[in-house]
C-alpha cells in the first residue's frame, strides 16, 4: 500500500465498508463483513474543474475511494448520504448532510510561480504550540498547483446529530476549532485561505503530490476544543472598532469566566436568574463580535453544565435575543447584579485582561524547529569527537543521526535535502552494507584537498574538488545556516484583549 493510500485509510477511520458492496476484489474477512453495515458517502472528483458543476463520484466503501486514488479532490469528511440529481450532479455534499469529521485542512495558496519549492517549504510554520507539552502538527501536507494543504487527522472522528430544531453542536464546537486553525496559521502563512468552506472538497492524496506524512500522527479534538476556547474564544477586535461600539472584549473579563463556572438557580422572584445570567454572556459574546454559531455552541455548553438547567428551545431564543441588533454588548448594570449574587469573589475584576504570550524555550518544547536541528547537525559534523571521517566527510548512520538529534526519519530526510539545497552541506547518501550519510561542510572539504595535495599519494578526487567550489560559491555554512535561521519564531509580542 503507498502513503497516499495508507493516509486515506487512516484518514477514514474505518467509518465506511471496507469492501464495495457489489463487484468487491477482496477476501471477505471478519473485520470486513463487521463494517459491511456502516454506512456514508465521500464525494470525489477527478479534475477541479468539475467541482463547479459537481461532476463526479458518489462512494460508498473505502475500496472504492482507493481504486480512485490518482483523483484530484474528494471529501475527506463523512456524509450521511449522497446522491446524483437528474442532469447528474452530485448531491448531498452540503454541511447540514455531514456524518462525521475525521480532518481539519488549512489550505495556502500563493501568487502564480511563487509557490514555495518543497525543499524550502517549513513544516513548522504548520505547528502549534497547543499546551505546554502538546503541539498540533499536520499528519500530512499536500503539494497543490499554487501551494500546499495541510491535513490535521483527528484521533476519532466526531460524530454530527442533529437536535429538534436541526441544530448541530458537534458541527458548530468543530467549525470553531477549524477557524481556530486557520487563523493562528495566518498569521505566520497569510496565504491561508481562512474563508475556504471548513468541511468542503480539499486534495486527494495521492503518488507525487504527498510532501510529508507522518503516519499515526493524529490529535484528539477535545483538546483541539479546549485549546480554541482558552485561545480563541474572542475574535480579534481593532481598537477603533472597540472604542467605537464602547465595550471591552468582554469575553476575557474576570466576571465572564465567573459566571461561565458559577451555578444560576431559577430567579422565582428575584428577576435575576439563570435567563438573565445567559442573556447577559450571550451579549457579551455579541458584543465581543464572536459568530452566531460560537454562541449556540457556549450556550448549550453552559446551560448543560447546569444544575437547573433550562430547555434547549429557551436556550436558543435567548440566544436570538442577544443577536437580534437590539443591543450592543451587556449592560453594566446588569454584570454587577449578577456578579454580587453570584460571583461576588469576581468584584473589581470587570475590565479586560492582559497577557503576553512568550516563545517557550527548547528545553521545554517537545518539538524542536528545523532551524534548531540544523544548529545541533552543523556542530556535530564539525566536532573533533565526529565520527570518522571519510574523504573530508563525517560518517553517519541513519539511526546514529536520528538518536543523537532527536529526530524523525521523515523529519531526517527533509533537514539534510532542506540544507544540501541551500548550500549548507555537502550530503552523499551510500547504500549498502557499509553505507550510510557522508556529510561535510565546505571548510571541511577545503581542509581534505589542501591535505590531499600535500600528500604525493593522494590526489582530491574532481568531483571533492566541485563541491567544494560550490559551496565556497554560496558562503560558508555557518554564514548559510544563519541565514536559515529565517525559520526561527519570531520575536515576543505583547499581545492585549
Amino acid at each position: 500500500m503507498s502513503n497516499a493510500a495508507q493516509l486515506i485509510t487512516e484518514i477514514l477511520h474505518n467509518a465506511l465498508s471496507l469492501r464495495r458492496a457489489k463487484g468487491s476484489r477482496l477476501a471477505i474477512t471478519q473485520r470486513s463483513v463487521a463494517a459491511a453495515t456502516k454506512t456514508g458517502a465521500v464525494f470525489i472528483v477527478n479534475h477541479k474543474d468539475q467541482l463547479q458543476d459537481a461532476r463526479g463520484l458518489v462512494v460508498t466503501s473505502q475500496e472504492a475511494i482507493l481504486d480512485h486514488e490518482g483523483a484530484s479532490h474528494w471529501t475527506p469528511n463523512l456524509f450521511r448520504y449522497g446522491t446524483y440529481s437528474k442532469a447528474g450532479a452530485m448531491i448531498g455534499h452540503s454541511e447540514d448532510n455531514l456524518k462525521a469529521i475525521n480532518t481539519f485542512v488549512v489550505d495556502a495558496d500563493w501568487p502564480a510561480d511563487k509557490r514555495p519549492d518543497p525543499l524550502q517549504l517549513d513544516e513548522s510554520l504548520f505547528w502549534i504550540q497547543l499546551t505546554d507539552r502538546y503541539m498540533l502538527m499536520p499528519t500530512a501536507i499536500l503539494a497543490t498547483p499554487r501551494g500546499y494543504q495541510a491535513y490535521y487527522v483527528l484521533t476519532n472522528p466526531v460524530w454530527i446529530k442533529k437536535q429538534e430544531d436541526g441544530y448541530m453542536p458537534a458541527l458548530a464546537a468543530a467549525k470553531h476549532v477549524s477557524e481556530a486553525i486557520r487563523t493562528t496559521i495566518a498569521e505566520r502563512i497569510p496565504q491561508v485561505d481562512t474563508g475556504a468552506n471548513h468541511f468542503g472538497f480539499f486534495r486527494m492524496p495521492r503518488v507525487g503530490n504527498l510532501v510529508h506524512y507522518e503516519p499515526g500522527l493524529t490529535t484528539s479534538f477535545k483538546m483541539l476544543l479546549k485549546w480554541s476556547k482558552s485561545e480563541h474564544s474572542v475574535s480579534e477586535v481593532g481598537a477603533e472598532t472597540r472604542e467605537s461600539v464602547g465595550y471591552q472584549a468582554q469575553t476575557r473579563t474576570g466576571w465572564f469566566k465567573a459566571l461561565t463556572q458559577a451555578q444560576i438557580p431559577c430567579a422565582e422572584h428575584s428577576g435575576y436568574g439563570r435567563n438573565n445570567t445567559l442573556l447577559t454572556l450571550c451579549l457579551a459574546m455579541y458584543g465581543s463580535k464572536q459568530s452566531l454559531d460560537e454562541c449556540y455552541y457556549y450556550a448549550d455548553e453552559w446551560n448543560t453544565h447546569q444544575k437547573q438547567p433550562l430547555p434547549v428551545r429557551e436556550v436558543h431564543s435567548i440566544v436570538k435575543s442577544a443577536y437580534s441588533g437590539k443591543y450592543a454588548g451587556a449592560s453594566t448594570a446588569y454584570i454587577t447584579e449578577l456578579v454580587a449574587e453570584y460571583a461576588p469573589y469576581a468584584q473589581g475584576k470587570l475590565t479586560a485582561n492582559r497577557w503576553t504570550k512568550f516563545a517557550k524555550p527548547r528545553a521545554e518544547r517537545q518539538y524542536s524547529h528545523l532551524w534548531e536541528w540544523g544548529q545541533d547537525l552543523l556542530h556535530l559534523v564539525e566536532s573533533s569527537e565526529a565520527s570518522e571521517r571519510v574523504k573530508g566527510h563525517a560518517f553517519f548512520t541513519s539511526a546514529v543521526l536520528q538518536d543523537i538529534l532527536g529526530i524523525k526519519s521523515q523529519s531526517l530526510t527533509r533537514l539534510l535535502n532542506k540544507l544540501a539545497a541551500q548550500g549548507v552541506f555537502s550530503v552523499r547518501r551510500v547504500r549498502g552494507r557499509a553505507g550510510g550519510i557522508y556529510i561535510a561542510t565546505a571548510r571541511m572539504i577545503a581542509e581534505f584537498v589542501k591535505q590531499s595535495k600535500q600528500n604525493a599519494a593522494v590526489h582530491a578526487p574532481s568531483d571533492l574538488v566541485a563541491n567544494v567550489q560550490r559551496l565556497l560559491r554560496v558562503g560558508s555554512s555557518a554564514a548559510k545556516l544563519q541565514a536559515f535561521q529565517f525559520e526561527a519564531p519570531p520575536a515576543p509580542v505583547a499581545r492585549g484583549f
